[in-house]
């Protein structure tokens, strides 16, 4: 019998945490209504133009700029995942297989480059690719950050140079 009771109290403690964890992730989604509009393609498969580049990554997560350890949760993007993300003369998509495509233009990526960490996730330096872009959120546009770990060796450095090959260049002052 005291087993039984046992059993049953680590049952009803192992239902609560699930609760508040089901809980806490609708709170956040609730807190994040303005990012509840997926990031798409509205030009179409043909106004992506040429692939450039492909690469199978581990999707780690999207967050506020600045601030690694905040997820957020734009459909597509919310949840850690494996996916391929792919580069296009007109934009990078980011697939994850059973979520929505996330294809993000040219003209909203802002940088690329590499990063050590972001919310539960510390690789080697330099071991996930991190691409600056901005969000067209409903409360205006916010800057973002996306982390992907390529899984294939110098696969980084292809999904870096053929995304800055598509950047659009900020003018300078002139020296």
């Amino acid at each position: 019998m005291e087993r039984l009771l046992w059993g049953a109290i680590v049952t009803a403690l192992g239902l609560a945490i699930l609760l508040t964890m089901v809980l806490a992730w609708r709170a956040r989604k609730r807190r994040q209504a303005a990012f509840g509009a997926p990031a798409t393609d509205d030009t179409g498969a043909a106004g992506r133009g040429t692939a450039l580049a492909q690469s199978a990554v581990l999707y780690v997560a999207t967050t506020l700029a600045g601030q690694p350890l905040e997820r957020l949760t734009i459909p597509g993007l919310a949840f850690r995942g494996r996916g391929i993300a792919s580069v296009f003369g007109g934009g990078v998509a980011i697939a994850i297989p059973g979520e929505p495509e996330t294809f993000i233009p040219a003209a909203r990526i802002r940088s690329i480059g590499t990063s050590t960490w972001a919310i539960d996730r510390v690789v080697e330096s330099g071991g996930l690719v991190r691409l600056d872009w901005t969000y067209d959120s409903a409360t205006g546009p916010v800057d973002v950050e996306s982390y992907l770990r390529p899984t294939q060796l110098g696969d980084s450095t292809t999904l870096i140079d053929s995304t800055n090959s598509i950047i659009p260049q900020q003018e300078g002052p002139s020296s």
